[in-house]
C-alpha cells in the first residue's frame, strides 16, 4: 500500500495546477459511480425501526422509559437501507395496549406482521429481539400524613429549638406507580428542613422532596415551616443541699453543704436565674444502706435552664460514734 501511496505522490508532484484539478475531479466521479454502484446491490443488514407507544395516559403511567426502536434484520437494495437507517419517510410502528399492567414484555411475534408490511421494498428476515420489554403501572393518588424531621434540623452551635415546629398543612398527596406507593410507608411522610447552621427564628417555606420525582406529582410542593430558635452558654452556681426526711435520725453529720450544678441557660436570660430557681434536694428515704449514701436530685422553677447536672451526684452521710 505504501508503494502505490508514493508512486501516487511522486505523479502529483510533476502535475500542473490545472492537471491536478483534473485528477481530483475524476476521483470523486469515480468514487460517485461506485456509491451509486453499490446502492444498487442487495445486502443483508441489522436496523433500527421506530416504534411509538399508544395507551391510557390518564390511567397508566410509565415507570422506566420506553424503548423507541427495535432491531430487526432485512435484506434489500443499498438505497432502501440507506433510507431505513436515516428514518426517512418511515411511519412508526404503532404499539397499542389496551391493559399494559396484564404483561411486560411484547414477543418479537406480536409485531412482526406489521413490520413486514410496513417495510417497503424490504424483506424483514427475522426479530433481533426476543421480546421488547417495558414498565408501565397503574396511575394512582395516595395520602399521606406530614411530619418534620426535627432531629435532621441542622442548627448553629449552641443553637437549640424553644417552640414547637409549626407547619401549615398536615396532609400531602402523591399521584404516581401503585405499586412504588404501596410500598411507601402508610402512616408518615417526613419532610426535611434542607437550611444549615440555622441561628434566627425560622419562617420558611420547604419543598416537599419525593424519591422518584422523574415518575411522582406532589401536592402541594411546598409547606410553610415556622419555629424559634435561641442560644444557650453553659453556667454553673453553687446551692446550699436541702436534707429532708432527716425526723428520728441522730448521730449523723455531713460534710457536703454546698454542691456545684452545670447547666445550659438561654443567653437571654443568663442573669435571670436566682439560688430559688434551682433546688438541690437529698432524700434520706432513699439512703443506700450499703455505702450511706444519698442520691442528689434538682429541680428547677426555670424553664429556660435545660441539662442541669452535678458532677458528683451522690453525697456521703456520716455517724457519730
Amino acid at each position: 500500500m505504501k508503494k502505490y501511496v508514493t508512486i501516487l505522490k511522486q505523479f502529483l508532484r510533476f502535475q500542473k495546477p490545472d492537471n491536478l484539478k483534473v485528477v481530483v475531479y475524476c476521483l470523486l466521479t469515480a468514487a460517485t459511480f461506485w456509491f451509486f454502484s453499490a446502492l444498487n446491490k442487495e445486502y443483508d443488514a441489522s436496523v433500527r425501526y421506530p416504534v411509538v407507544w399508544n395507551f391510557d395516559q390518564d390511567k397508566f403511567i410509565v415507570v422506566e422509559e420506553l424503548p423507541e426502536n427495535i432491531q430487526i434484520n432485512v435484506s434489500g437494495l443499498g438505497w432502501n437501507l440507506l433510507r431505513v437507517n436515516s428514518g426517512f419517510g418511515l411511519q412508526p410502528l404503532n404499539l397499542r395496549l389496551t391493559d399494559p399492567t396484564a404483561n411486560h414484555s411484547l414477543p418479537g411475534n406480536y409485531f412482526a406482521n406489521q413490520v413486514a408490511e410496513a417495510l417497503e421494498q424490504l424483506q424483514l428476515n427475522y426479530i433481533i429481539e426476543d421480546s421488547l420489554l417495558f414498565n408501565i403501572d397503574y396511575r394512582t393518588v395516595q395520602t399521606f400524613p406530614i411530619y418534620i424531621d426535627s432531629l435532621g434540623i441542622d442548627l448553629d452551635d449552641d443553637y437549640r429549638i424553644i417552640s414547637p415546629i409549626q407547619f401549615d398543612t398536615e396532609l400531602v398527596e402523591i399521584e404516581g406507580p401503585r405499586k412504588i406507593l404501596a410500598e411507601m410507608p402508610k402512616d408518615t411522610f417526613w419532610v426535611q428542613v434542607i437550611e444549615t447552621n440555622i441561628d434566627s427564628d425560622f419562617n420558611n417555606e420547604i419543598p416537599i422532596q419525593i424519591e422518584y420525582p422523574d415518575l411522582m406529582k406532589v401536592k402541594p410542593q411546598t409547606i410553610n415551616v415556622v419555629f424559634k430558635v435561641a442560644k444557650f452558654i453553659n453556667e454553673e452556681v453553687k446551692l446550699p443541699i436541702q436534707y429532708i426526711n432527716t425526723e428520728g435520725l441522730k448521730n449523723i453529720f455531713f460534710k457536703d453543704s454546698l454542691i456545684t450544678v452545670k447547666y445550659l441557660i438561654q443567653e437571654d436570660f443568663k442573669d435571670s436565674v436566682y439560688t430559688d430557681s434551682l433546688v438541690v434536694i437529698a432524700d434520706f428515704k432513699s439512703i443506700n444502706k450499703a455505702d450511706s449514701t444519698l442520691t442528689l436530685s434538682l429541680q428547677s422553677k426555670a424553664n429556660y435552664v435545660i441539662d442541669p447536672y452535678f458532677n458528683f451526684p451522690q453525697v456521703k452521710v456520716y455517724y457519730n460514734e
